[in-house]
């Protein structure tokens, strides 16, 4: 890895009038923060860790959590993971819109002129739930295995502007905790009908294995529900290739 200016270490204290980050742990170095989510079982704890070894995204793919480099953390929550995910993406969106314009990307992901710089992951145990949240900050194009360069951005690589990590992080957590609170007052369908517009996926015609067809609207769990030439209806819920 190319060598970098020095980066200051995340510093946060915990939020004040909260329910996400009213507890932050901070660790240099962990496996994964969703594990530890998901053990410390305390509502609205966070955990943050400046790199983790074995960081990972959806259906078991490997997650690039660089030391230093970016936001590595994840929030610890009671109840289901019915709409954590839209929560999150649109907590993260918000948290940098003054600075820098993130487009979601069905299902996971944001993106910074054509570069992905986050990726989320939630993961449901036992009656809690873990969201994670990887974000790219300080990276380098050089920073990213050779496989990665063309698809993954950070903010900085794609902004030109200097990014500080624990600001971001208590903007990202602030955002969330709204969006929580919501949840928890029974506002799920106006947070997922917002995301669904922010995906803007509706309409595209999108191609998976074989199944070609247009997307006709996102259901409940974030997945495509896909209308085919002969007027089938399919549901998709992994990558997919949007058909010009």
């Amino acid at each position: 890895m190319p060598d970098h200016d020095p980066i200051p270490k995340i510093h946060l204290e915990p939020l004040a009038g909260t329910l996400v980050g009213s507890t932050v742990r901070i660790f240099d170095s962990l496996e994964s923060t969703n594990d530890m989510a998901l053990d410390c079982c305390e509502d609205g704890s966070v955990i943050v860790a400046e790199e983790q070894t074995h960081g990972r995204g959806r259906h078991g793919n490997a997650w690039h959590s660089a030391p230093g480099l970016g936001l590595w953390f994840s929030v610890a929550l009671k109840g289901p993971s019915r709409g954590l995910m839209f929560a999150a993406s649109l907590a993260v969106r918000e948290a940098v819109m003054s600075r820098a314009a993130l487009s979601i990307k069905w299902p996971n992901d944001l993106v910074c002129a054509g570069k992905k710089v986050c990726g989320i992951l939630v993961e449901h145990r036992e009656g809690w739930s873990a969201v994670g949240i990887g974000i790219n900050v300080h990276h380098r194009a050089e920073d990213f295995p050779e496989s990665l360069r063309e698809l993954a951005g950070s903010l900085e690589s794609t902004t030109g502007l200097k990014w500080d990590r624990s600001l971001l992080l208590h903007r990202v957590l602030e955002h969330f905790d709204d969006y929580i609170r919501q949840l928890r007052r029974g506002g799920y369908d106006d947070i997922r009908a917002f995301w669904s517009v922010a995906c803007q996926m509706a309409g595209q015609t999108v191609r998976r294995e074989g199944i070609t067809g247009r997307v006709v609207t996102i259901d409940e769990e974030g997945a495509l529900l896909v209308e085919t030439a002969d007027g089938r209806r399919e549901r998709i819920s992994h990558e997919v290739e949007i058909v010009p």
